[in-house]
């Protein structure tokens, strides 16, 4: 998509797009265009100096045993943290919390800039706020990032007894072994002719061998020293690599790879489209996907076509064109038919130029008219806006989520399930979907894989919402003694108010109520014991003597 961008109009209309930091000017000197480029993007310098420029995406050359980003950054090593904080326990904990805030994909750019925000803060404010802060926000993105390997306490691993088949589970083997289809046939004439291909294959022999002058200055040793001999060998091993305008290269060598960091494909967005047509991306999404996410912006599409068409042909308005709810997405014909209308209603602007015109008649000599002319002065700039919404169009259908909202059953439980506040709720879709895929027919394995990836995240999302009156019921079992926490367990069972709690709210407080057991219980078990070495410690004369005297 992006080799289909025109750079140059795209510098002319939306010049602090990301993309032209990655596109230099070439107007012949490429020492010249470079140092120009460096000088309009100073913010860049960094990135420009380090990433190189290959086709349509940016690339940084990475050895293959460089150390970690995070290694390279010199403000975030132990010793810079202690010096800068005068405490060794902060310094460690201003680098944990630093990683913890930071992507796990972060670059050496973000650490750098994370690290010297939070020094710059901790300058200004009281270095213990500033690292609760960063604390804070450090457990919360971990919990956004991390795995379920990453959240795993502990684990057990154990070895399984090899199973055994039963008896009517061999015997089953045998029976399936009686019917099972016999091999295929041989095919004497196929393996005749793969062995003479073989056999004339195997016997191919190198009759000379090409000799390599530039290896053989380089890779000789001579009368050479050590050093040289380095030299020349890294030298020759290296490979010059260039665009497609042979302006910016790189050099690579075998212990060497190219790492891509910025696509200039997937950064195609609204932000290249002019000011006055960049509301328009937002109505091609939901033109796209229609029904009811596309809501009133399908129907009043619709509606703009039909009084178009029925301004050209002079009739009246279908009624189900503006009057009835869209209930599909625009096809292919339908967005271009949209795409021109609405830039016509934009760039609007006419104006009268003169012009000069030759006629020549069939007789006499050619005659010169000067008559005025009516043009539209914004014509480029809404050729432009008209191509980059087009690219917008087309990668949609690229993106398997975006191309499933177009199926009715699939946006339906889409945003059922995203609409839903109870996880009992989202079991319940998660059977429908299951039956629509299995059943009826109505969703694909891909796209009831999509579904149920997108309720597991929607349970994540719930799981965290506690209303106030669960918090209540929390408290009450969290300062309850044993009895009172039987009698709050009835009531879960029984109270209307408990009953109209969410799946998530009942579960988080049955967990609060196994883990009171668990602590009474402990407490239990320590007080019997306390209570005999306290009667064990009580002095003779306050213990008593019971005394049993038998009659005759």
């Amino acid at each position: 998509m992006a080799e289909r961008l025109n750079i140059e109009q795209l510098r002319k209309f939306a010049p602090g797009n990301a993309i032209l930091a990655f596109s230099p000017p070439s107007t012949g000197s490429p020492m010249q265009d470079w140092c120009t480029h460096l000088g309009n993007n100073p913010l860049r310098r960094r990135e420009l100096e380090e990433f190189a420029i290959l086709g349509d995406v940016v690339v940084r050359i990475a050895d293959e045993l460089e150390p970690e980003p995070i290694d390279r950054v010199r403000i975030m090593s132990l010793e810079y943290a202690v010096r800068v904080l005068g405490n060794e326990e902060d310094g460690r904990e201003f680098v944990r919390c630093v990683k913890a805030i930071a992507s796990p994909d972060a670059g050496q750019f973000e650490y750098e800039q994370i690290a010297a925000y939070y020094y710059r803060e901790i300058r200004t404010r009281n270095i213990s706020e500033v690292l609760k802060e960063m604390g804070l926000l450090g457990m919360q993105l971990e919990a956004v990032t991390a795995t379920n390997s990453d959240r795993e306490i502990s684990f057990e691993e154990f070895e399984r007894a090899e199973q055994k088949l039963t008896v009517a589970d061999q015997r089953r083997v045998k029976e399936a072994a009686k019917t099972r289809k016999p091999l295929p046939a041989r095919t004497p004439i196929f393996d005749d002719e793969m062995k003479a291909v073989l056999s004339r294959v195997g016997r191919q022999k190198a009759g000379r061998m090409i000799y390599d002058d530039l290896a053989t200055f380089y890779l000789e040793d001579g009368d050479k020293s050590l050093d040289e001999i380095d030299r020349d060998f890294l030298t020759f091993e290296n490979i010059d690599q260039y665009d497609e305008n042979g302006i910016i290269g790189l050099t690579m060598n075998g212990g060497q790879r190219v790492v891509v960091v910025f696509d200039l494909d997937c950064e195609v967005d609204a932000s290249c489209l002019p000011h006055e047509a960049r509301h328009l991306a937002s109505e091609v999404g939901r033109l796209f996907v229609g029904r009811a996410m596309g809501g009133n912006t399908t129907q009043n599409a619709r509606r703009m076509i039909a009084e178009s068409w029925a301004d050209q042909t002079r009739s009246a308005i279908p009624v189900s064109s503006w009057n009835e709810p869209s209930t599909s997405p625009f096809s292919d014909q339908e967005f271009e038919e949209w795409l021109s209308l609405s830039l016509d209603r934009i760039y609007n602007r006419k104006v009268v130029r003169s012009a000069r015109r030759l006629f020549t008649f069939s007789k006499g000599p050619a005659v010169e008219l000067v008559m005025d002319q009516e043009v539209n002065p914004d014509f480029e700039e809404m050729q432009y806006a008209a191509s980059v919404l087009r690219l917008l169009w087309r990668r949609q259908y690229s993106d398997f989520h975006l191309r499933s909202l177009r199926h009715e059953a699939y946006q339906e439980l889409y945003l059922a399930i995203r609409g839903t506040s109870d996880t009992a709720d989202v079991a319940e879709l998660k059977k429908r979907a299951y039956a629509d895929f299995k059943e009826a027919k109505k969703l694909s394995l891909k796209e009831f894989t999509a579904l149920n990836t997108v309720a597991k995240s929607q349970e994540v999302r719930l799981r965290d919402r506690f209303t106030q009156a669960a918090t209540q019921w929390l408290r009450k079992i969290e300062k309850s003694s044993s009895g009172g926490l039987r009698f709050l367990k009835f009531s879960l069972y029984n109270d209307p108010e408990a009953k109209a709690l969410t799946r998530q709210e009942k579960q988080r407080l049955w967990d609060a109520v196994r883990t009171r057991e668990t602590e009474l219980k402990a407490k239990a078990g320590t007080y019997p014991a306390r209570q005999q070495q306290s009667v064990q410690s009580q002095p003779a004369s306050h213990r008593r003597h019971v005394q049993l005297v038998v009659s005759a």
